[in-house]
């Protein structure tokens, strides 16, 4: 990949980076988000290049939290629901 390719990946993933804060972001929050937005879109960014290590990442992340909310799912507060 030339360079010119790494920079021009780079700027349109610098216009997905997440909205909530202000200054500098990490390749690795603008990734998140756009993952967050669109799995199926960051999957195509990262095909055949290094952005597919986030895709692995991201995807073991989903999973773990996944098993986790099956095993825990949220409790209902039984003092809120009285009558």
């Amino acid at each position: 990949m030339s360079t010119r390719q790494l920079l021009n990946r780079v700027v349109r993933l610098e216009r997905l980076a997440p909205q909530e804060k202000e200054g500098h972001y990490t390749l690795e929050e603008i990734c998140r988000s756009l993952w967050r937005k669109n799995k199926t879109l960051f999957t195509e960014i990262a095909k055949n290049n290094s952005y597919q290590l986030f895709v692995y990442q991201f995807q073991r992340e989903d999973a773990a939290k996944e098993s986790l909310d099956r095993r825990y799912p949220p409790r209902r507060d039984s003092h809120l629901h009285r009558s």
